[in-house]
């Protein structure tokens, strides 16, 4: 008899030995079958495979907390589970694209067009998740190159049927992408809801901004600009929230956001300094308050009732009504001259009398004038003095005082009465006038 030799079974060319004993049989035999042992027991053991494809539709978000927690090894599993599945949609998806095309030309078949939408449909939701897998598998250092190119490859929706157009599959399909839950309800869900938080921050802003303008407005010394400030900027923080939190339900990733906005921050602001000059000022402005909306002022050279003032400008509207903007810095870098800050104000009068005339009468007459005049105040009294000796008059200055919205009234009606009165009283204004005198001498003998 011949039996194989175990040094040739191991090598895998088994040889013979001739005139073998049965004992040495019989020890061959056991030593074979223990080798073989463990690999029957591996065999027979459970095989690792992907733990996250028993459910072909799972959320995205909730898939990618599935992955989270997965090693390089693990997430390779998963990417081939997965790839599995699409593979196998892709073969349901190319039947039925045969089966249609079998069909005799003009003939339709709607149950067949309507199966192969939705096996397109799921199609699409596997290359999502398959690539949501694939994202999470090269974040640890898989290679997905192979993978990716797979699906780029079948991502295209192709010819379908001579009958049936591109563009009615298309149509086809995103009408029952709009009818499912992970597709067009769900965004449709998302919109909504931002649209409603947008909408509620807004009323909030409107709601928060006047509350604050009203807080605010109890303080004595708060003015008119600040509390315009505070109330666009409580209702404009109120809103960049309310956005915000828009974004977020919407699915937008806020860090990465905010992230790129302070660094483009840091640019535009090195870029506009100027303006953040002026923003600074106008913060000054609107806490020490040296005027208010409707006051008459004069700033950076110009005259001018302020009509609106933001953080970087402020807006006067001339006597012969012409608008004028001002930045901020040079409005607070120079004097600030507000004639209405005060309720009430002195109206100062200079008149010039002939040097012929007599002082104690153009004196008297400029007091009855303006202590009869209705708009000038008892207190305090009108000041009349003799004020300086000019090259062809004696000038008289006139002080009354009266409140300050009535100063130009006051102003002008006594420029006329006095000019009157002293017409009636034979005192003159005199011209201006400069005595020239000749000398001649008597000529030589």
């Amino acid at each position: 008899m011949t039996y194989p030799s175990f040094a040739g079974v191991l090598a895998g060319r088994p040889g013979y030995v001739q005139n073998a004993t049965p004992l040495a049989t019989i020890t061959l035999a056991i030593l074979l079958m223990a080798s073989l042992a463990p690999v029957a027991a591996r065999a027979d053991g459970p095989v690792a495979s992907a733990s996250t494809t028993d459910d072909a539709t799972i959320a995205v978000d909730r898939l990618h907390v599935l992955l989270r927690p997965l090693s390089k090894d693990q997430l390779e599993m998963e990417v081939d589970g997965w790839l599995e599945l699409l593979q196998a949609k892709i073969n349901e998806v190319g039947k039925t694209e045969l089966k249609i095309k079998d069909l005799a030309e003009g003939e339709t078949n709607d149950a067949l067009t309507t199966q192969l939408v939705e096996l397109r449909t799921e199609e699409t939701a596997l290359i999502e998740r398959t690539q949501v897998v694939l994202d999470a598998f090269a974040a640890k250092g898989g290679d997905v190159t192979e993978a990716t190119q797979f699906i780029t490859a079948i991502s295209d929706i192709g010819e379908v049927t001579d009958t049936t157009s591109r563009w009615a599959m298309i149509i086809a399909m995103a009408r029952n992408w709009l009818g499912r839950d992970d597709g067009g309800i769900y965004w449709l869900k998302r919109v909504i809801l931002a649209l409603v938080i947008v909408f509620v921050f807004w009323m909030i802003s409107k709601v928060a901004g006047r509350i604050a303008a009203n807080a605010l407005a109890r303080h004595p010394r708060a003015s008119s600009l600040l509390e315009n400030f505070v109330r666009r900027t409580t209702g404009g923080v109120v809103m960049v929230v309310g956005v915000l939190m828009a974004l977020a339900a919407f699915g937008v990733e806020i860090g990465p956001m905010m992230a790129a906005l302070g660094a483009g921050g840091f640019i535009v602001g090195f870029a506009l300094q100027e303006t953040l000059g002026s923003f600074a000022s106008g913060l000054m402005i609107m806490v020490y308050r040296p005027f208010d909306v409707n006051d008459y002022v004069s700033i950076a050279g110009a005259e001018g009732t302020v009509k609106e003032m933001s953080l970087v400008s402020t807006s006067l509207v001339t006597l012969d009504n012409k608008g004028l903007v001002i930045p901020n810095k040079k409005v607070w870098g120079e004097t600030i001259t507000n004639y209405t800050s005060k309720n009430i104000r002195r109206v100062d009068l200079v008149f010039g009398i002939g040097y012929g005339d007599n002082i104690q009468k153009a004196t008297d007459v400029l007091l009855e004038v303006a202590r009869a005049h209705e708009l000038v105040l008892d207190e305090p009294a009108v000041d009349v003095r003799v004020d300086t000796l000019g090259d062809s008059s004696v000038n008289l200055f006139c002080r009354p005082w009266t409140k300050t919205s009535d100063y130009w009234t006051v102003h002008w009606d006594l420029t006329r009465q006095v000019k009157e009165r002293f017409d009636a009283e034979g005192i003159s204004i005199p011209f201006p006038q400069r005595d020239v005198h000749v000398f001649s001498e008597a000529a030589s003998d």
